[in-house]
């Protein structure tokens, strides 16, 4: 193999820098198996999946609207940028912490969801004990002022800043 930079051959393995001139070498280009693919961490966790794999453009995932652009552009290419940010013991470590960083995102994901929907329902149940607490006293208030027969007396008991004018 020779180096593209300077033209001088390289010895054969897994160097990833010419001993000449110190370029990159195209070997160091190239993934390994099982690298690639689709990242749920850096999807769903973008900007702190990319402070901790060292991915520091993920960090525009911040900016709002381009977020989301960010983020699935992290799903996409993530696990690449991780790779090759980071300094892996094997492509099994890799492939570790990379399901670890998508249990976390799934996981919080599911917890803040199911959260969101206890809150949102107590909310609703919230507002259908004071509707119901408001129409009962409108009933209540229509209902005595049918008993006194005046309609001065019923507009008054509707609206009363209305009866005072």
């Amino acid at each position: 193999m020779f180096c593209t930079a300077c033209g001088t051959q390289q010895a054969e393995g897994k160097t990833h820098f010419c001993a000449n001139c110190g370029a990159r070498s195209d070997a160091a280009e190239a993934l390994p198996a099982g690298v690639a693919g689709w990242s749920w961490g850096a999807f769903l966790l973008n900007w702190i999946w990319a402070i901790g794999n060292r991915t520091w453009i993920g960090l525009l995932a911040l900016i709002p609207y381009v977020g989301i652009g960010v983020a699935i552009w992290l799903g996409i290419k993530g696990r690449e940028m991780a790779w090759k940010n980071g300094k892996w013991q094997s492509v099994e470590h890799f492939n570790l912490v990379q399901r670890k960083w998508s249990q976390w995102g799934i996981g919080l994901t599911l917890v803040i969801g199911v959260i969101s929907l206890l809150l949102s329902f107590a909310l609703l149940v919230s507002w259908s004990k004071d509707m119901k607490r408001v129409d009962t006293s409108t009933i209540d208030t229509l209902l005595a002022a049918a008993e006194t027969s005046s309609p001065e007396a019923a507009q008054a008991a509707i609206c009363p800043a209305e009866s005072d004018e």
